[in-house]
């Protein structure tokens, strides 16, 4: 959201970003993004959806466009209220569409930021004129420079490889699966190891299935981490065990940091992994096919390297700039310009 505000403004667009007080809020106006606080207390928040009205009536923009499922709600409220510019949602999850108003006519565009999303959408009874795919972008090139973390290249032993996931500790994200998986791995090539960067309400659970498998120090949960792209270019292998993404933005940083992939063949991930050419793809929910998967790209450094190098060139089809000027065709074909 903020790589598109900031992009629409350097291509000459008045951009405003309604948001809660908080990080993100604090970042664009580090960024030189134009900000305006907008409070609310879940989907359904009343007093959200007068101040949204309200901004639309003072600012009168030409389009709204909703990025999360709650701001999707609270737009759908505010439309209510007799607001009518063009209203844009993105959706960015693979999961099926619950019918009713929430999807009606009052959304003039959906954008789905992979085919897979699309699918899903139009199967869900949008039409399919309504739905336009573009693809999340990444900064490739700033990516690409970023620097390891010396932290980790420190402490890694010799010949050890490393295999690391980035994601919330959810359900739908299978970390499970990924340490049982791991754990197969490792009885077969020792010198694996597994880093997991982020949180979330599953890690205790997590920590304990680790404990329980004899894993010990070889599966480390490294927490929330601010500068994950160093992490990524510590790593030899990222790794994503996923039961569905509508895309799976942090394969693409992964890519572009020139990590192989090894992921689960859900969504729109396909659309990201090419299989045996940039990574490789398994079932959802199968720890050994995942676990093989792991130790032919760890036990393999020149097919490590040669993947690598096809994922940081595909990377650049989803860099940020393609998705700030999709973004735009959208916005133009709405609005009629």
């Amino acid at each position: 959201m903020l790589w598109l505000a900031e992009g629409l403004l350097g291509i000459g667009h008045e951009v405003l970003l309604l948001a809660p007080q908080g990080e993100l809020a604090e970042r664009a106006r580090a960024r030189g993004v134009p900000v305006r606080t907008l409070p609310f207390f879940g989907p359904w928040d009343l007093r959200a959806a007068l101040g949204l009205a309200r901004e639309v009536r003072s600012w009168r923009p030409d389009l709204v466009h909703l990025h999360t499922s709650h701001a999707h709600t609270i737009g759908m409220l505010a439309r209510c209220l007799g607001t009518w510019p063009r209203y844009v949602v993105s959706r960015r999850v693979a999961l099926p569409v619950r019918r009713g108003p929430k999807y009606g006519r009052w959304v003039d565009r959906f954008i789905a930021v992979s085919e897979a999303v699309r699918r899903i959408l139009v199967a869900g009874g949008i039409p399919l004129e309504r739905v336009s795919v573009v693809y999340s972008g990444v900064p490739v090139d700033r990516l690409a420079a970023s620097i390891p973390d010396d932290r980790l290249l420190w402490e890694m032993g010799e010949g050890e490889v490393f295999a690391g996931n980035a994601s919330a500790l959810t359900r739908e994200k299978d970390h499970a699966t990924l340490i049982r998986a791991f754990g197969w791995a490792v009885g077969r090539l020792p010198k694996l190891r597994l880093l997991i960067a982020g949180d979330g309400p599953l890690r205790r659970d997590l920590e304990r299935l680790r404990d329980e498998l004899g894993l010990g120090d070889k599966v480390r949960f490294l927490g929330f981490r601010d500068g994950i792209w160093g992490t990524f270019k510590a790593l030899d292998v990222f790794v994503v065990s996923s039961r569905g993404e509508g895309l799976g933005v942090s394969l693409v940083e992964a890519m572009a940091c020139g990590l192989p992939v090894v992921a689960t063949r859900v969504g729109g991930i396909p659309e990201v992994v090419l299989d045996g050419e940039t990574g490789i793809l398994v079932p959802p929910g199968d720890p050994r096919a995942l676990g093989e998967a792991l130790v032919r790209l760890a036990s393999d450094r020149k097919l490590r390297e040669d993947m690598g190098r096809g994922a940081r060139e595909l990377a650049r089809d989803f860099d940020v700039g393609r998705m700030v000027r999709g973004t735009e065709a959208v916005y133009r074909e709405v609005i009629g310009w």
